[in-house]
């Protein structure tokens, strides 16, 4: 884990004769370069003060401005920045401190169409709040410091100087004489000798790596350990800093390789008492990683939420598995990441102990999942993954920068866990009641409904066994030579021993017209009150007729949806299934449209399915199939979702 000093246990490291700070750096979290659009535009940033600074990126005359996709990085915001934290607070820089080193990080393209390439950053502090530090708002005096890091030395692949300039309060060149860079210690040895720990020179405002490796570094260090320049009183309203990049040998091409650029206001320490410097020295306490992270309010107090991602290869197959689990907290407040794991064959397993920074929004407007995670395997020294970026992996150190060229992250996705349903084997009870209007204008249709009725049953019996029992009833009427041979209330009162003085039902003849025969919602309410149903049978009530619900009629008025009404609600309250068949009437077309759409509610708001005379009862044997197949109970078992670093370590096809 790399570490960085807080002020509370930085004055131990202090020597007698070094001024002891505590810097204040920028807050960049919300910088991304958003396109081709963002070259010579400014963007403002906090200062960590109150005030804004401005950056903005462009070319020196006579280069032309390069893609960031090529093979780089293109700048985003590094909250408590791993590797600048590595070598902040050490070597020349002891006595400083911070609770968060944060940078801008860019990675220029690996290739280069020419010998040498560059790119510039501009730095505004017109609304810097340098008077929170006893400086003047407005100018980048004595109290702010500029940082680097990471950038060849040119002792291997590339060299990089990076000439910075500037512009006082009244617009006058600034002059370089006054700075005064302070350099850190090298950050943690990695494999292949790649950890960045040469150290930075300046001399008349040009910055470069040496031949000279960091107290604790080595010689055949690439890369430059993070160096602060201390700017003078003078104070600047701008500072242009113009990185230029030349090959070193016969090397591919000139590069940076994730470079920093840092911003920090320094706070001269207060102590109430003198330094013990006789008492043993007490170990660095590990900074705070930043963690952000915004996802939906409704979650619940104090439950957890678990989400996996994957790293993919560019041909789409499996680098890398990874996984988060984050609370949030019963008493209120930010939720909270209570773990993390990443595993690929290049780093190994990276937890929660390495994460630097970790951001996570949902947010369909700003979606965006990135974290930096130091990687104790010897791969990589750090690692940063982003859904917002071109090139959405790097690495530093090691085999890094080539393993992870070209691979994408998956936006992450709610954990699930593995679900098995098993179906039972016993054949299935269905109880299929099947009610039909007795009015004479269903005459014609009872001889034709009753052979489709039982060749659909004969078809769905065959391809689905099971207990089938099928009831055939007419309301107030039958059918001779046909199923429909007994009423409703001839079946409910003798066989279903149901008391008469309980149905609704009207009568024949009570009603005028044929209207007993068409009460179908009353019928329906009957049937599923009294019927004899079998305590562990699937219901299901198939309806047919051709007038509205409560004693027919070609208009549906209060009355008819009052009484479909009340028949839904006793379906639902007795898990009866009602499928309903309009048949052909004399009715006009926007009545015909009212009672398609009642005949269709009762079917839908029961889990029924609805015909009409143009479908010709085709489609019945398909429905009863549906009802018969689909009543085969299931058992169906959730195992919780494993571990994070059960998920992230499982076996996985890898490039």
């Amino acid at each position: 884990m790399l570490q960085t000093p807080t002020a509370s246990k930085m004055s131990n490291l202090q020597p007698p004769s070094t001024e002891a700070l505590d810097l204040v750096f920028w807050d960049p979290s919300g910088y991304k370069w958003n396109g081709s659009g963002d070259w010579n535009q400014w963007r403002y940033v906090s200062d960590g003060l109150g005030g804004e600074i401005g950056i903005r990126f462009g070319v020196s005359s006579g280069f032309g401005t390069f893609d960031w996709n090529n093979g780089g990085v293109a700048p985003y915001g590094s909250i408590n920045d791993g590797t600048g934290a590595a070598s902040f607070g050490k070597n020349e820089q002891m006595g400083m401190a911070s609770t968060s080193v944060n940078a801008v990080r860019m990675q220029a393209n690996r290739q280069f169409t020419s010998a040498q390439n560059n790119f510039t950053v501009e730095l505004d502090f017109s609304r810097y709040k340098g008077s929170k530090a006893g400086g003047k708002d407005g100018v980048a005096g004595a109290n702010t410091l500029i940082g680097l890091s990471d950038i060849y030395a040119g002792l291997t692949y590339a060299k990089t100087t990076v000439t910075i300039t500037g512009t006082l309060a009244d617009g006058s060149a600034a002059s370089p004489a006054g700075w005064k860079l302070l350099n850190g210690g090298a950050a943690p040895a990695t494999a292949g000798g790649n950890q960045p720990s040469a150290q930075l020179g300046l001399t008349n405002g040009v910055l470069q790596g040496t031949s000279t490796p960091a107290p604790g570094g080595m010689a055949n260090s690439i890369d430059t350990v993070m160096g602060l320049v201390r700017l003078d009183a003078a104070g600047c309203k701008t500072l242009h800093l113009r990185y230029d990049i030349f090959p070193v040998g016969n090397n591919r091409a000139p590069r940076i390789d994730n470079s920093g650029l840092y911003v920090a206001t320094a706070f001269l320490r207060k102590t109430d008492q003198p330094s013990k410097t006789d008492q043993p020295s007490k170990p660095a306490t590990p900074s705070k990683p930043t963690i952000v992270i915004k996802d939906n309010p409704g979650k619940q107090p104090g439950s957890t939420t678990s989400y996996t991602f994957a790293v993919k290869n560019p041909d789409g197959s499996i680098a890398g598995k990874g996984c988060f689990t984050y609370e949030t907290p019963a008493g209120g407040g930010e939720p909270k990441l209570t773990a993390f794991y990443y595993h690929d064959k290049t780093v190994g397993t990276i937890n929660q102990t390495n994460v630097q920074t970790f951001y996570f929004n949902q947010d369909g407007g700003d979606p965006r999942f990135t974290f930096v995670t130091g990687a104790p395997a010897k791969g990589v020294c750090s690692l940063t993954a982003d859904t917002t970026l071109p090139a959405q992996l790097t690495g530093i150190g090691g085999e890094a920068p080539q393993h992870y060229l070209g691979k994408t992250l998956d936006f992450p996705k709610l954990a699930t866990g593995t679900s098995v349903t098993e179906e039972s084997t016993s054949t299935p009870a269905v109880d299929l009641v099947v009610v039909i209007d007795s009015s004479v204008s269903m005459k014609d249709e009872a001889d034709a409904l009753d052979k489709a009725v039982g060749a659909a049953i004969k078809a769905a019996r065959t391809k689905c066994p099971s207990d089938l029992r099928v009831t055939y009833l007419g309301i107030e009427g039958t059918f001779k030579n046909t199923r429909f041979d007994t009423t409703v209330k001839n079946y409910l009162t003798g066989t279903a021993k149901a008391d008469e003085s309980a149905l609704r039902g009207r009568k024949k003849g009570t009603v005028a017209g044929g209207g007993a025969q068409e009460d179908g919602a009353r019928a329906i309410e009957d049937v599923i009150a009294h019927y004899d149903w079998r305590p562990s049978a699937k219901r299901a009530i198939f309806f047919l007729g051709d007038e509205a619900f409560e004693g027919g009629g070609n208009d549906v008025n209060q009355e008819d949806i009052d009484a479909a009404n009340r028949a839904i609600d006793a379906a639902k309250k007795k898990d009866v299934r009602i499928h309903t068949y309009l048949g052909t009437s004399g009715a006009k077309e926007k009545q015909r449209k009212a009672l398609e759409k009642e005949f269709t509610r009762a079917a839908s708001e029961t889990g029924g399915k609805a015909f009409t005379s143009k479908d010709t009862l085709n489609g019945f044997q398909e429905l009863l199939e549906q009802v018969i197949c689909g009543s085969k109970s299931s058992t169906t078992t959730t195992a919780e979702f494993c571990c994070c670093q059960e998920y992230a370590e499982q076996e996985q096809a890898q490039a």
